[in-house]
């Protein structure tokens, strides 16, 4: 039995984990859009020792460390289901344990912190001799170069701050900067454009899931290195297709907060 859920736009399908399944396989199958139920990606719920763990496929059937809007909606999904109590709780990942508090029931809304932001080019796997891969020219087979900026924000992440967000997404710039060498597992890329301190605008074209409509580790990557340039306010507003996130930091801890909302229940697939 399943649910769907959306956090501003990225949906996911998300149930318990059981043991046995080719949840690769499932994961394609499920989230194709056409001959599924359709989503960006499926969680699944399983308990590690006392904690409730997330584990996350892209719609591609590639396993994720982790996932901004995804935790949001896992967390109001356990509440749903009775796993948690409470407006404070943890949650088990790859990528580390992640808190989060509940800041309004009805709409449901959260707030999660990420931890630190990693910059080490060992973490993101990329194929370079630099110890950081910060503001580095990337040449696209145009002949033009763009700067962009890697950081580990619980998964793999590129900033790229574009003066013009449509035209940035419709020149197919992030498809080519994704498929890059040095980028060995791959990278998600963030198209940002800075509104003004307080407000950003931005579009992420996801590794194994190509664009989504929103990205809530992506927007906590955004804000890390428009605030390492000195763009920006400590809290910000994430403008998205669909909705809004915040975020902001403490002591260099990243605070995502936005909304998850239920879209249906008892859902079975029928594989």
């Amino acid at each position: 039995m399943f649910r769907k859920l959306h956090g501003v736009g990225n949906d996911f399908i998300i149930g318990r984990y059981v043991e046995g399944v080719n949840y690769e396989d499932l994961s394609k199958k499920i989230c194709d859009r056409h001959t599924g139920i359709g989503a960006d990606g499926l969680l699944l719920m399983k308990m590690k020792g006392n904690l409730p763990y997330m584990v996350f496929y892209n719609s591609d059937g590639s396993l994720a460390p982790m996932c901004g809007n995804g935790i949001r909606c896992f967390s109001y999904y356990l509440i749903l289901e009775g796993v948690v109590s409470g407006k404070n709780f943890d949650v088990d990942t790859l990528s580390g344990i992640m808190h989060v508090e509940v800041t309004n029931d009805n709409p449901f809304m959260c707030k999660v912190c990420l931890g630190k932001a990693d910059f080490s080019s060992k973490k993101l796997d990329l194929d370079t001799k630099l110890d950081t891969f910060l503001d580095q020219k990337i040449k696209l087979s145009s002949g033009k170069e763009i700067e962009v900026s890697a950081i580990y924000m619980t998964t793999h992440h590129l900033v790229v701050i574009v003066d013009d967000l449509e035209e940035a997404i419709n020149s197919g710039m992030a498809q080519e900067i994704q498929k890059n060498k040095v980028f060995t597992k791959g990278i998600n890329v963030n198209l940002v454009q800075v509104i003004d301190r307080d407000n950003v605008t931005m579009k992420t074209y996801e590794r194994g899931a190509g664009w989504t409509l929103a990205c809530g580790t992506g927007a906590s990557s955004a804000y890390v290195i428009l605030k390492k340039k000195g763009l920006i306010n400590n809290e910000i507003t994430i403008n998205l297709e669909k909705g809004k996130l915040k975020i902001s930091s403490i002591d260099d801890d990243i605070y995502m907060e936005g909304p998850a909302v239920e879209v249906a229940s008892e859902i079975v697939f029928n594989d």
